[in-house]
């Protein structure tokens, strides 16, 4: 089941979400460019905001929590990119609100069983 879980996160990841980069560069090539150079920023975030709850006893559980926290941080930084142009405005903003984030994901799942 894990593995089912793990190809279906890739690919709503690969193909699904959109690349948040395009509301700051106009180029498509070189917003894809720059999705794979920073955009891999995101991975380690989600991890570790995944980690804020998640124990390590169900794999799958912490598969579909890491998709769900990369959904929710490309979905943020697009969302941010909407409204702000200058990159210090929406990097300080983005950073703040995952730090938000973090705390609010420790508070909410911070009883590791909670989804058993």
């Amino acid at each position: 089941m894990y593995e089912i879980i793990k190809l279906l996160s890739y690919l709503i990841r690969q193909f699904l979400l959109p690349n948040p980069f395009t509301n700051l560069i106009k180029d498509p090539s070189q917003a894809t460019i720059i999705n794979w150079v920073v955009g891999g920023i995101f991975v380690p975030l989600s991890y570790a905001l995944t980690g804020t709850w998640y124990d390590k006893k169900t794999p799958v559980i912490g598969c579909i929590g890491f998709l769900v926290n990369y959904a929710l941080l490309t979905g943020l930084f697009w969302i941010i990119s909407l409204i702000f142009k200058n990159l210090y405005a929406i990097a300080l903003l983005f950073f703040v609100l995952y730090f938000l984030l973090c705390y609010i994901e420790s508070k909410l799942f911070g009883e590791k069983d909670v989804f058993i």
